[in-house]
């Protein structure tokens, strides 16, 4: 249909671009300043890949596209790959031909970069949400599987509330990892290095980049060091009459309301470490004053294994997308 445009973003497009994206995507709203630091400011971001449909110079729907042009920790360039974060078109707008010439025009500047696997939307590090929502935006899942995109995975996420969460019953599990040599506790500014090579080594690189975001804000006074939660390993071994500082072997940390990522060793777990450390956490959440803790997303194994036993429940289900290009 030819009543519409679809061109890349303008920088006078942001009030208008925001407002079809809050009524096109009502669970995932967005503000001025959410859109400036994880669109604007993504060291991916390129405004032709933000395309932009206007009827009569108002827009009416949007595809945001990202592509892989500075490397990331243990991921590089994904130079195959493509992300759409988000993606959406006004309700008053629907079924007018739009959101299918916004999703091909999509598929066509990956096809011409040479990404020919799409994902939607697991894009590190500023995605909006793990994928769509199965139950609330169940028409855009239906599109989308129809325009050949595949579910690789059905992430959740999960609610809790901890006004009247009790540390208790797990303090003596806190007090036989001690006796075993393992020291559950807030960090220290000191062992930011300890956490660093702990995460490095072992962790996804999405995760460095999370836990330098908040040591950062740490710094500047915007976030405390007790917001991440360690959980420490003493080395016998004794070199030069010293011993040896202790190595991280789990962490957990939480932002406000926003409680993770968290994960242990791979060789330690199985002995309560991590129940440990998510009690220890949510403890101090508590402490803080706040009366919720949420997770973005898990996975069905890790929400029974996990976070059940914790009073979480889940509140949205998810479906990853994946599109090839054969």
């Amino acid at each position: 249909m030819s009543f519409f445009t679809i061109r890349g973003y303008h920088g006078d497009d942001e009030e208008a671009l925001l407002v079809t994206w809050n009524a096109a995507l009502p669970l995932d709203r967005i503000n001025q300043r959410t859109f400036h630091r994880k669109v604007l400011l993504d060291p991916n971001f390129d405004p032709d890949c933000l395309l932009i449909a206007e009827v009569e110079r108002c827009v009416v729907g949007f595809c945001l596209c990202l592509m892989r042009h500075v490397p990331m920790d243990k991921v590089g360039l994904e130079p195959e790959k493509g992300y759409i974060t988000a993606f959406g078109v006004h309700p008053q707008w629907r079924r007018q031909g739009i959101g299918s010439a916004l999703l091909e025009r999509a598929l066509q500047l990956f096809r011409v970069a040479g990404r020919r696997t799409i994902l939607l939307s697991p894009y590190t590090p500023h995605y909006f949400a793990p994928g769509v929502d199965v139950r609330h935006y169940a028409d855009g899942l239906t599109f989308l599987q129809k325009r050949g995109f595949e579910v690789v995975s059905r992430p959740l996420s999960m609610d809790a509330n901890i006004v009247q969460f009790d540390y208790a019953p797990y303090a003596e599990r806190e007090a036989a990892l001690r006796a075993q040599g393992i020291d559950v506790r807030p960090m220290r500014p000191f062992e930011i290095p300890l956490l660093m090579q702990f995460l490095q080594a072992f962790m996804p690189g999405d995760w460095v980049r999370h836990a330098r975001d908040v040591l950062t804000d740490a710094t500047k006074g915007l976030a405390t060091y007790d917001q991440f939660i360690l959980a420490l390993q003493q080395d016998g071994n004794v070199e030069a009459g010293h011993p040896c500082p202790p190595a991280v072997v789990g962490y957990c940390q939480f932002e406000g309301e926003h409680f993770g990522p968290f994960g242990v060793r791979d060789d330690l777990q199985g002995r309560g470490i991590g129940t440990v450390l998510m009690a220890k956490c949510l403890s101090v959440m508590q402490e803080k004053g706040l009366h919720n803790a949420w997770v973005l997303w898990t996975s069905d194994d890790a929400a029974q294994k996990v976070y059940h036993r914790f009073g979480f429940h889940e509140t949205r289900r998810f479906a990853v997308l994946q599109w090839r290009d054969e």
